[in-house]
């Protein structure tokens, strides 16, 4: 695609021997050569941007997809982390749960065994310890009675307190059982979002070279379409400037055309009117008037006397004064290095309207002259 690019640059600078120039014409059909090509390498830059874009389809899809899976494993891993964080919280509750019952279950028996036995020393050192033999058998049992009860209480609480460090126990265990399969679930998630992870960095960069193709080939095309544009642009303006143009070389007044009273420049015809190559691309095209080889700031002479119709810059023509010279005829004079005469002005027979140069599309210094007859371009050897 580069070298179509180059090739189209360099397309409107290639050098012709000799001092051949491109007349309006020749160039407007130049340029709708090379909008044609430009087309041509601006249709071929969309199939491959195309092609490209087809191939990259897929790709991105595959990549959404795996963006998508990751999307739902990670909302899941989310929650499994969150129910396992939770259940951690808990255990640890739980643990803390069962270490204060435990405390408590070792205290309370500690309590149990030193209240029992303070009680019966005390029972046996006691004054009713000391009366037994004389006491009633009603009396020992009832003491006996009373440490019995005592002994049940301390019983139940020692009970109560294991039935709760037990409980918490249980609970510890069976959270700890969730928080294992919970960690055995969420291990398997990673292990799953592990895997598309990879998938997408295995793809992803296909998918990168993919979209730096599209990226450099969407590039060219701007670069195609700004060239095409130009051209178009350039274009535009020649075909204005050569309608215009035809208006004005129309001429005007009564009479008959004819020859010339005295030649613009004295000099070898280099390039004669009607069909020739196009000094740019050889086709073969139809040149609208001759070119006298001259040397730059030679003067140019008014060919016979009227009134300047254009004096300026115009596209291919370079400086151009153009001259109505009545009876139907007009004369230009293309390429000027600078121009004498202003538009309005009434000339005569010889005066110098400008001096020779190579503006325009012009490979070297001469003067294109035309000669028009009711705005029709017709071979100026004859009036020359």
């Amino acid at each position: 695609m580069a070298s179509v690019l180059v090739g189209f640059a360099l397309t409107g600078l290639a050098a012709v021997p000799g001092g051949a120039q491109t007349s309006n014409a020749d160039r407007q059909a130049q340029l709708n050569q090379q909008i044609a090509e430009v087309g041509s390498a601006e249709a071929e830059a969309l199939r491959a941007l195309q092609q490209i874009r087809d191939r990259k389809a897929p790709i991105d899809a595959k990549v959404a997809d795996l963006n998508a899976q990751l999307k739902v494993i990670d909302d899941r891993l989310a929650v499994l982390d969150a129910e396992s964080a939770r259940l951690g919280v808990l255990i640890t509750d739980e643990q803390a749960k069962y270490d204060t019952a435990q405390r408590e279950f070792v205290a309370a028996r500690a309590r149990f065994d030193d209240e029992a036995a303070s009680m019966y020393r005390s029972a046996r050192r006691g004054l009713a310890y000391d009366v037994v033999d004389a006491a009633q058998p009603v009396d020992l049992l009832k003491g006996a009675a009373y440490l019995a009860t005592l002994n049940r209480q301390q019983q139940q609480i020692v009970r109560k307190i294991a039935d709760l460090r037990d409980a918490a126990a249980a609970q510890r265990k069976e959270l700890a059982q969730k928080k294992a399969s919970a960690d055995t679930a969420t291990a398997e998630v990673v292990t799953l979002r592990d895997q598309a992870a990879a998938k997408r960095a295995e793809v992803e960069p296909m998918r990168a070279q993919a979209a730096a193709e599209a990226k450099n080939e969407e590039n060219q095309l701007t670069v195609i379409r700004s060239q095409k544009g130009q051209y178009q642009n350039e274009l535009a303006a020649l075909q204005a400037a050569s309608d215009n143009l035809a208006g004005q070389l129309r001429g005007s007044g009564p009479g008959s055309a004819t020859h010339c009273a005295v030649r613009p420049v004295n000099g070898p015809v280099t390039s004669t009117f009607g069909s020739r190559p196009d000094p740019f691309t050889g086709v073969v095209r139809t040149h609208s008037g001759i070119d006298i080889g001259a040397s730059t700031g030679t003067p140019i002479k008014a060919c016979r006397s009227g009134r300047v119709l254009t004096a300026g810059w115009v596209n291919g023509y370079g400086n151009l004064v153009v001259l109505d010279h009545g009876g139907g005829m007009a004369t230009a004079y293309g390429h000027q290095s600078q121009i004498a005469v202003s538009v309005g002005q009434q000339v005569s027979a010889g005066q110098v309207i400008g001096y020779v140069g190579s503006t325009g599309y012009s490979t070297g210094p001469h003067l294109h002259f035309e000669v028009r007859i009711n705005g029709n371009p017709v071979d100026p050897m004859p009036y020359y």
